[in-house]
C-alpha cells in the first residue's frame, strides 16, 4: 500500500512575500484593464489610449504583470517546482533586468516626478505613484520569493562549485556588446531627457560593467554571487533592451534601435555563457 506524503507546509513569511507582491500588481492591473475596455481612469485625456498602438502596449504591460501574479504563486506552492525551469526563469529573469533598474533609481524618479510639471501631462499625478511604487513594490517582493523558490529547488547552485571550462564564444561576444551598450548608456546619461530616464541610463550602465567583471572573472571564487551579479545585469540589458526596442520601432523612433538591439544579443549571450558553467548535480528537481 502507498501512503500519500502531505506537500511541505509553506511558512508564513513565504505566505506574506507572495501575497503582498501579488497586493502590489492590483492598482497597475486595475488602471490597465481600466483604459483596455475604454475607461477613463486616471486619465486627463482619455483620447491617448484610444490607437490602436496603446491597446497593444497596455494589453502587454498588463500582460507581464499577470505573470508577474503566476510567478508569485509558484515561487510559493508546491506545484511550481513542477514547471520546467525554462518557463520559470525565463519571465523572472527578464522581470529582474525590468524591475531592478526601477527599484535602485526608485530616489531619482521620485525626485524628478516632483520637480516635473504633472499637470501638463494627460495622466492624473496619483498616476504616476501608483506605476512606479507598484513597480518597485514588485520588484522586492517578487525577486524576493524568487530567492527563496530558487534555494529550495536549486541548492547545488550556491553549494557547489563552478563547472571548469571557459566562458566561450558566447561569453566573449556578451562581454564586447555589454561594453559597448555601457558606453552608449552613459553617454546617454549625460544627454538630454529627465532626470529619471538619466539615472536609468546611469544604473544600467553600472549594472552591465559589473556582470561583465563577474562573467570575466566566473572561474575565481565562489560561483553564485557572480551568477548573481551576471543574472541582474544581463537581464537589465535583455529586458530594457527589448522595451526600448519595442517601444522605439513602435514610436517611429529608432535612433538608438542598433544599440539596443546589440543591448538585447549581448545580454543573451552572457546569460547563456554563465549558464553553462553552472556547478553539476546527480539530481535536479
Amino acid at each position: 500500500m502507498t501512503v500519500a506524503m502531505a506537500p511541505p507546509k509553506i511558512s508564513s513569511a513565504r505566505l506574506i512575500v507572495c501575497y503582498a507582491a501579488i497586493l502590489g500588481t492590483l492598482p497597475y492591473l486595475t488602471l490597465k484593464a481600466s483604459w483596455v475596455t475604454g475607461g477613463s481612469l486616471g486619465l486627463r485625456d482619455p483620447s491617448i489610449v484610444d490607437s490602436d498602438l496603446m491597446l497593444l502596449a497596455n494589453l502587454a504591460t498588463g500582460g507581464m504583470d499577470v505573470v508577474a501574479v503566476v510567478l508569485a504563486l509558484a515561487f510559493t506552492y508546491s506545484w511550481g517546482r513542477r514547471i520546467p525551469a525554462p518557463l520559470v526563469l525565463f519571465p523572472i529573469w527578464i522581470g529582474t533586468g525590468l524591475l531592478t533598474p526601477i527599484v535602485l533609481d526608485l530616489p531619482v524618479i521620485v525626485a524628478d516626478l516632483s520637480t516635473a510639471r504633472l499637470a501638463e501631462l494627460p495622466l492624473e499625478n496619483w498616476v504616476w505613484a501608483v506605476v512606479y511604487g507598484g513597480f518597485a513594490w514588485q520588484g522586492i517582493l517578487l525577486l524576493t520569493a524568487f530567492v527563496l523558490y530558487a534555494r529550495d529547488r536549486w541548492w547545488f547552485v550556491v553549494t557547489g562549485t563552478v563547472k571548469p571550462g571557459t566562458i566561450g564564444a558566447s561569453g566573449v561576444l556578451g562581454i564586447v556588446a555589454a561594453l559597448v551598450c555601457a558606453a552608449f548608456h552613459a553617454i546617454w546619461a549625460f544627454g538630454p531627457g529627465g532626470i529619471a530616464a538619466r539615472g536609468q541610463d546611469i544604473v544600467i550602465a553600472v549594472l552591465t560593467i559589473l556582470a561583465v567583471l563577474a562573467l570575466a572573472n566566473v572561474s575565481r571564487g565562489r560561483f553564485w554571487p557572480r551568477l548573481v551579479l551576471v543574472w541582474t545585469g544581463a537581464g537589465a540589458m535583455a529586458g530594457t533592451g527589448a522595451w526600448g526596442l519595442f517601444a522605439a520601432l513602435t514610436m517611429g523612433s529608432a535612433d538608438h534601435a542598433v544599440v539596443l538591439a546589440v543591448q538585447v544579443a549581448g545580454g543573451v549571450l552572457m546569460m547563456i555563457s554563465v549558464l553553462r558553467r553552472l556547478p553539476a548535480v546527480e539530481q535536479t528537481t
